[in-house]
């Protein structure tokens, strides 16, 4: 993954979000960003060991302090392929709306209260632990109604290449075919969430992919099942949600509007959700 600018990327979502204006304030439209570390072996302990005590505190002082934090979440790649991806964990935070421009002071108070350093002394500190090798700005395109992930969940993740010229007729398939197909799984239990968002930076024609899906599941076992489902089962579920519609021309469909670039899985190692008690500033 080539390394990319994070404030350029905040900067972005600022602008898109100023571009589109009213109407895409009632959309109610979130961004996340996620940041891909890479751990060297003798690190991972004390950086896990900092991230679930020290680092938890933090991430809920600030949404406590009236960040627009909805979800912050710590990653471990579980399974690196080959060649092995660069980073070996991620740390995503998903904001309710854009992202805000931090007051400087305001941000010393909240670090110092949580971990009694300040914002510069305590990155320094974690820039000790782990590496940033990249980030990525996501737009949150649908996601089901469920419960986000806890410690010990595991998502499944799946990077695709949308078909050029097609990004509307994307957009349509996943909010009006995949995301009922999916809250039917949440409802049913085979998932406890999902999400779909599409790449707002890195961009362009040489981005490695600029869509992602997201599925969460309760532990290892549920995302590596021993059984494998019969090839009915796909079709009687999408049945269930679409019974006048034809499930081969689905999957024609899907075919058509993206290539798969990458699959992966996550274990959730450290999660902080925002209460529901606590409100944001937009």
């Amino acid at each position: 993954m080539k390394r990319s600018n994070l404030l350029l990327a905040v900067s972005l979502a600022f602008l898109l979000a100023s571009a589109a204006g009213l109407a895409q304030q009632s959309q109610g439209i979130n961004y996340r960003i996620t940041n891909y570390f890479s751990v060297a072996p003798e690190k991972v302990a004390p950086m896990l060991g900092e991230a679930r005590t020290t680092e938890r505190k933090l991430m809920q002082e600030r949404i406590a302090s009236g960040e627009n934090i909805a979800y912050w979440v710590l990653l471990r790649e579980a399974y690196r392929g080959i060649p092995a991806s660069s980073y070996n964990y991620a740390i995503s935070v998903t904001f309710d709306g854009a992202p805000q421009t931090p007051n400087a002071a305001k941000r010393d108070e909240v670090y110092r209260k949580a971990t009694g350093m300040s914002f510069q002394e305590y990155t320094q500190k974690l820039n000790t632990l782990r590496t940033n090798v990249g980030s990525v700005l996501y737009r949150v395109e649908a996601t089901t109604p469920g419960s986000p992930a806890k410690d010990g969940n595991y998502i499944a993740v799946t990077r695709w290449k949308i078909t050029a010229g097609r990004g509307g007729d994307y957009g349509n398939y996943v909010t009006n075919m995949l995301m009922p197909l999916n809250s039917l799984a949440v409802k049913e239990g085979r998932s406890l969430g999902w999400s779909a968002a599409r790449v707002v930076s890195p961009g362009g024609a040489e981005a490695p992919f600029n869509a992602v899906l997201s599925n969460t599941v309760k532990d290892l076992a549920a995302a590596m099942p021993t059984t494998a489902p019969s090839p009915e089962t796909a079709q009687s579920r999408f049945a269930q949600v679409f019974p006048k519609q034809n499930f081969a021309a689905f999957a024609e469909q899907g075919q058509a509007l993206r290539s798969l670039v990458r699959t992966e899985l996550f274990e959730v190692m450290v999660a902080v959700e925002r209460p529901a008690t606590v409100s944001s500033t937009r």
